[in-house]
């Protein structure tokens, strides 16, 4: 029962504020934001649930390629059981990882897409929401301490798309933890032209703002991140995120693109125990 409750309570809230953000304000592993250093507590053994929650907010374009920005609400609610091998995330969905390796993850996950509202800017006018719909994924992280690897790939109703980081993360002191990084996202033809395509029955519904594009497969974006994570104590935390994305093929040259680049923003306060 408290896993059920767990996980519709993160569905929910993803699809309440966070199914439409395009950053993610926690990075890399779930329930990454666990502190370390001799001033902070070791973290629960096996066998044992851990939660973080809070919230924070996003500035960020209002669509991928808006002109426009908009300031978004972020929830926070995570949960790890096992160490960490079962993950309950309103970012990341639902997933299990079967490394027992502390620098390694690979495993499986249940995530809602991406959803896109045709309200969020006037010139998504004419194109129709995007709903949410369940994604399967896998994903494959590495630490090469200072260095990691991120990897993950992702299929639903939209299309199948994957992404691919990787960066530096080093300690600044026993409260503070840094991470520069770039990222790499492809889309496949049908997620492509699901959010960058556009059908002469919305080009016509755009009166005719919008011509008439069929996005195809390929590099959708690239992107610098930077991350600060600070440790207040064994139970508060703050997490503030930099991130800067170039839009690339099809979704740099589609007709719902107005602003190719953009940087985006996020800074979020947690409580985990």
């Amino acid at each position: 029962m408290r896993i059920a409750i767990l996980i519709l309570a993160a569905l929910a809230s993803r699809y309440a504020f966070g199914a439409d953000i395009d950053t993610q304000p926690i990075p890399d592993l779930p329930l990454s934001n666990s502190p370390s250093g001799p001033a902070i507590a070791k973290a629960e053994p096996a066998g044992k649930w851990r939660f973080s929650l809070g919230g924070g907010a996003s500035y960020a374009p209002s669509y991928e390629g808006a002109a426009k920005d908009r300031l978004r609400f972020v929830p926070l609610l995570e949960a790890s059981y096992n160490d960490g091998h079962f993950f309950i995330s309103a970012l990341r969905g639902v997933g299990y990882n079967f490394s027992e390796e502390k620098d390694m993850q690979y495993g499986v996950r249940l995530a809602l897409s991406h959803r896109r509202k045709q309200s969020a800017d006037p010139h998504l006018n004419g194109m129709g929401d995007i709903g949410f719909t369940p994604e399967a994924g896998l994903f494959l992280n590495r630490r090469f301490a200072p260095w990691y690897v991120s990897s993950g790939i992702t299929t639903g109703n939209h299309g199948s798309h994957a992404e691919l980081g990787g960066g530096i993360a080093f300690p600044l002191s026993a409260s503070d933890r840094v991470r520069f990084g770039i990222n790499l996202n492809w889309g496949d033809a049908r997620y492509s032209q699901t959010y960058f395509g556009v059908t002469a029955a919305q080009a016509a519904a755009s009166n005719n703002v919008l011509t008439a594009y069929n996005a195809s497969s390929g590099i959708k974006d690239y992107a610098l991140t930077a991350n600060w994570l600070h440790n207040y104590d064994k139970a508060w935390f703050s997490n503030a995120g930099l991130s800067y994305k170039w839009l690339s093929g099809s979704a740099r040259l589609s007709p719902l693109t107005q602003r190719s680049a953009a940087g985006s923003m996020n800074f979020l306060v947690g409580y985990r125990f």
